[in-house]
């Protein structure tokens, strides 16, 4: 007995040394990446963080001014304007994307494997797609007199629905929020049918077993097993949505009268346009704030929970 007692102690020794060899190993190779990240991300946060409580033109000292500059943010027309027109594309656009992706998720089940990963590859491609190039493309689509839509609208005889689609107040917004929401159901798609893949197929045997129908199936088994994949598309959709930056600027610079302005380019302009770098930084600091409010709600309203086959 007291033989064998020896002996696993000495193997938890051996592993004891194992497992700190390891752990250093891994520590080590985690070493680059832990500091690329505190010097580009964790430093500069930080140091914005500071600079937002600061006046500061890129070349003078700076000369800290307390909480003017949050204050000045919310008495701003333009950047209230901005923090509306961001928070309607990021929810509006989170919330189509979701809804056609998982609708194109389930009816991808039905298609074949051949012409399933030909559509899965068609409809995933405007994900991969530079922001810049996909809004050159609907620059085409939208120009009023060589544009398709317009020239759709010529062909089919419904021409008193022609417009001039970025320089109308009333639509450059909309065809901004279509462009973002039509990039994104690509990726929730992708993501969806890996959860719909996921579920063990005697679930849904059952269900039909049972005299349940296909829109049922999905309504009541389905959908709820894959709200994890939901949730994560959603955080996806409704951050991509709410940073939108270079689609804005490809498309309308942030006009007509700076109505279609978003909260990232407001800050760009006032920061290395007007110099105004303290105001900048406390601009960010309000739109970190209000990304981080909407993953947690997104979080709350679509509760992703997993479950045991």
């Amino acid at each position: 007995m007291r033989f064998l007692s020896q002996k696993k102690q000495r193997s938890r020794q051996k592993m004891g040394k194992l497992d700190r060899k390891y752990v250093t190993v891994g520590i080590l190779f985690l070493m680059p990446a832990v500091t690329i990240y505190l010097i580009f991300a964790v430093i500069p946060f930080f140091d914005s963080f500071f600079l937002s409580f600061h006046e500061w033109n890129g070349f003078s000292n700076r000369v800290f001014i307390g909480c003017r500059n949050y204050i000045d943010a919310f008495q701003d027309r333009n950047f209230q304007l901005a923090i509306r027109n961001s928070v309607y594309l990021g929810v509006v656009s989170s919330v189509i994307s979701v809804t056609l992706g998982v609708l194109t998720a389930w009816f991808l089940l039905y298609v074949g494997r051949r012409w399933g990963t030909f559509f899965r590859t068609v409809l995933f491609s405007p994900s991969m797609i530079p922001a810049v190039v996909t809004a050159l493309i609907f620059v085409f689509v939208y120009e009023p007199n060589i544009g398709i839509l317009n020239n759709l609208f010529r062909i089919i005889g419904l021409e008193n629905l022609e417009h001039a689609w970025l320089t109308d107040q009333k639509t450059a917004l909309n065809c901004i929020l279509f462009v973002s929401a039509w990039k994104q159901v690509g990726l929730t798609m992708v993501l969806c049918f890996a959860g719909l893949q996921s579920v063990d197929i005697s679930l849904v045997e059952s269900a039909r077993l049972d005299g349940a129908g296909d829109f049922q199936i999905f309504k009541d088994i389905l959908l709820p097993l894959i709200l994890p994949f939901v949730q994560l598309s959603a955080i996806f959709a409704l951050m991509s949505g709410l940073k939108i930056y270079d689609t804005v600027v490809a498309l309308t610079g942030g006009g007509p009268a700076k109505r279609t302005t978003v909260m990232p380019l407001w800050i760009m302009q006032c920061s290395f346009s007007f110099n105004k770098f303290g105001y900048g930084a406390a601009m960010s600091m309000i739109f970190v704030l209000i990304v981080l409010a909407g993953m947690i709600l997104v979080k709350k309203i679509v509760k992703g929970e997993g479950y045991e086959q």
